[in-house]
Parts: C-alpha cells; sequence; structure tokens
C-alpha cells in the first residue's frame, strides 16, 4: 500500500499562514502552524471499501509551491486530492496541508503542470480556492477544471458483507475569455473555434493552413496563441 492510500484511512492537517514579506526568500520551512492539534478528515470504515482514489495522481509529485508574491518554494512531494480540493506537502515524512488562501498555485516539476489558484465562476461552481490547470495562459486562456466525485455504496457484497463507494473523475476544460467569463469546450477543432467567438474565418484558415487538427493540449496552445495575435489587431 503506497503513502497516498494510506491517506484514506488517517492523516493528521495541520492548517498553514504564509508570514513572509516580499523581499523574504521564502520556503516552506517559514509556514507558521496556526493548527496544531490536527484533524482527522480521512477516516476508515470496516464495513465500506473504496474503488479508485480521491487524488490527481495516485503517487507523491515532486513540485513546487508558488506563493502569492510569485515566489517559488523549494522542491517537495506534493499530492492534489480534487475531491476536497486540497494540496498536501511532505516534510520529513509529515503530510501537512497548505491553506489555498494564502498561495498562488502549484507546479509539478517533473511534468511541467501548474494548477493556479484565484478564479471565480458560479455557473461552474469555483471559488478562488479551486485550482485550475493550467494549458494556455495569455489574453485569453484554457483552464481545466478537475473534479472526483464519491459515489455512495448501498448494496451490500454477499460475501464480504461491505458495501463499496467508488471515486469517479471528471475534467471540465474552460475558456476564460477577455472579459473574465468562462466558456466551457472541448479540445476540437469545431467546438474551439465556435467557442471563442471571434475571428472565426481566420482560425479556419490558420487550422487548415497549418494541419493542425486540434486534437491534442499542444494543438489547442497553438491556435490560441494565433487567436492571441488577431486580438493586437
Amino acid at each position: 500500500m503506497n503513502n497516498l492510500k494510506k491517506l484514506s484511512l488517517s492523516i493528521a492537517i495541520a492548517m498553514f499562514l504564509i508570514t513572509a514579506t516580499d523581499a523574504q526568500q521564502i520556503t516552506l520551512d517559514q509556514v507558521q502552524v496556526t493548527n496544531s492539534t490536527g484533524t482527522q478528515i480521512y477516516t476508515t470504515n470496516n464495513n465500506k471499501e473504496i474503488q479508485g482514489t480521491p487524488f490527481y495522481s495516485e503517487d507523491w509529485q515532486m513540485g513546487k509551491v508558488i506563493f502569492n508574491n510569485s515566489k517559488f518554494s523549494k522542491e517537495v512531494p506534493l499530492s492534489y486530492n480534487s475531491y476536497t480540493q486540497e494540496l498536501f506537502f511532505k516534510q520529513q515524512e509529515i503530510i501537512k496541508i497548505l491553506d489555498p488562501k494564502q498561495i498562488k498555485g502549484f507546479v509539478f516539476t517533473k511534468t511541467g503542470e501548474t494548477f493556479k489558484y484565484g478564479n471565480s465562476s458560479e455557473k461552474f461552481e469555483i471559488t478562488p480556492a479551486t485550482p485550475l490547470r493550467v494549458i494556455y495562459d495569455g489574453k485569453v486562456e484554457l483552464l481545466v477544471l478537475h473534479q472526483t466525485v464519491r459515489t455512495r455504496g448501498n448494496t451490500k457484497d454477499p460475501l464480504t458483507g461491505k458495501v463499496t463507494d467508488r471515486y469517479s473523475k471528471s475534467e471540465t476544460f474552460l475558456i476564460k475569455k477577455t472579459d473574465g467569463s468562462f466558456k466551457k469546450t472541448r479540445i476540437r477543432k469545431k467546438n474551439m473555434i465556435n467557442d471563442l467567438g471571434t475571428h472565426k474565418k481566420e482560425l479556419e484558415k490558420f487550422t487548415k493552413d497549418n494541419k493542425n487538427k486540434v486534437k491534442s493540449e499542444k494543438d489547442a496552445v497553438e491556435l490560441l496563441e494565433f487567436y492571441d495575435s488577431l486580438l493586437d489587431k
């Protein structure tokens, strides 16, 4: 059983606030504990089994925390729980959680995946404490909302007598327009061109000339870079 699966049994956590100023080099060691009593947020029920994981990745990933002054922490093991929308980090084998109000985002160094806080959308149930994965960050943005839902089982297994709960994941691709509004989209040429709303003829020509079928995140980035250039005209 890896360390993240052990989290699903029991974790004592402490909430943190960052008190360093912009002039200081911030490290996670400077984060001050404001609630050292710890609270169990994951408990096990002997009558239940769980399939899947609430975590973005099943294993710890090395990464850095981005503080509100845009400084980066040192590299530490990170894990994002997309069910509770909590960011864990491990320090000297102690698992801790960071207060999203005090950080700007985080990045997994191996993959380069970057998440940022601070967006809001009532329609998509996004609050400033909801981290969104960044695919493109320009005049317009392409962001991904990662969510995990826990489906409660209500039928006992006839052999074990246990009920099985399941975690299931979803991702919602969102275009953040220049006016700050969000538009749900898909990584497909037709969807993205229509959802951007303007310069459709130019975008159609660009995809044709560059043989860009917009089937991957990389393709979407190329399309949005061109779209941003049109906004300058």
